[in-house]
């Protein structure tokens, strides 16, 4: 077994978070979220999350995973 990425973990939870696109987003504001949510519901929590959403939706869960993606590794 292998360890997930701490950015792909952190973009977990970014993707099921209410941050948004369009958003003026800090740092420490995306910091902040993603440690409430890993905090609140862990890796498992917010992965079951992104799968429910792109189960749901996946024509708007490919553009903001991308976004997520983007987002955690400017702020990383």
């Amino acid at each position: 077994m292998h360890k997930i990425p701490d950015e792909t973990v952190r973009a977990e939870a970014v993707f099921v978070s209410h941050l948004q696109a369009s958003d003026a987003l800090s740092a420490e504001v995306v910091a902040d979220t993603v440690d409430t949510l890993l905090h609140r519901d862990g890796p498992a929590g917010c992965a079951a999350g992104m799968a429910y959403e792109f189960g749901e939706h996946p024509d708007t869960a490919v553009p903001r995973m991308r976004w997520a993606r983007d987002l955690v590794r400017r702020e990383v």
